[in-house]
């Protein structure tokens, strides 16, 4: 007997079996290629965290300490805990979950040459939608500074906001003071060019992702305050240290050396 193609009993049988091997076929390549995907996923920071220190040739698991910054002091994680470490990069992927943080702010550590550089992860929104990234930080003649960003988003307008994705608008940031002299938060995309240490041109009919970026930064480099308070204590005492040391040794009386 014939099989009736036209017929609507064929077509919806034909529907729903097509439907299920598809489905069935979608379900199986994502459940194998799920620890590929993820693995795609955690190496996509860990090379975006190298760019912001600028050591994007260095390799994240030989150089890099991470931690979470909790009550204003590092606290270290283990490397070896892969549990406590996948616990770090699950925070970075909650968008909502780093802007409502208000405790154990992941960082990373980088150190070479006698130099430290932290990175903070950043979340925030543009004009269309999230935005978020990296930030280096470190301190240079007692003032803290960015020594490089890294920033990506999810829609934001093409060669307008979606310039903040981009190399040329990123390393605009490097060597920019945090704080200004009074001890304020004082980075910023400024509009119509930047006027001081602390600003960066802002971008050319992209005012609302601009100010996004502003407000990211602002409260998202905010949770460190306290620990780059630290860290700017720690290079203001090291000289005094240094002076105190050496009027000690220059009050020693020296000893006497008796005649055989």
């Amino acid at each position: 007997m014939a099989i009736n193609k036209n017929s609507n009993a064929y077509i919806i049988i034909y529907t729903v079996v097509m439907v299920v091997i598809v489905g069935t076929l979608l379900a199986f390549l994502a459940t194998s290629l799920k620890d590929k995907q993820a693995a795609n996923v955690l190496n996509e920071k860990k090379v975006s965290i190298m760019k912001a220190f600028g050591s994007a040739e260095e390799n994240f698991d030989d150089v890099v300490t991470m931690g979470y910054i909790t009550d204003g002091k590092f606290a270290e994680v283990d490397k070896a805990d892969a549990v406590a470490v996948d616990a770090v990069f699950a925070k970075l992927a909650d968008l909502k979950g780093l802007v409502a943080a208000e405790n154990d702010f992941p960082i990373f550590k980088y150190e070479k040459d006698g130099a430290v550089k932290y990175v903070a992860p950043m979340a925030g929104k543009g004009l269309w939608g999230d935005i978020w990234g990296y930030v280096s930080l470190n301190v240079v003649e007692g003032k803290v500074q960015i020594s490089g960003i890294v920033m990506d988003h999810a829609g934001e307008t093409p060669g307008l906001g979606a310039e903040i994705a981009t190399e040329t608008w990123q390393k605009k940031f490097e060597g920019k003071a945090i704080y200004d002299a009074e001890g304020k938060f004082a980075v910023r995309m400024q509009k119509g060019g930047a006027q001081n240490e602390h600003q960066v041109d802002a971008i050319t009919g992209g005012t609302k992702t601009c100010d996004g970026v502003n407000a990211m930064l602002a409260s998202s480099i905010g949770k460190y305050e306290a620990f780059l308070a630290s860290l700017t204590t720690a290079v203001e005492a090291a000289p005094a240290e240094a002076d105190e040391s050496a009027e000690e040794v220059a009050n020693v009386e020296p000893t006497k050396v008796e005649e055989e």
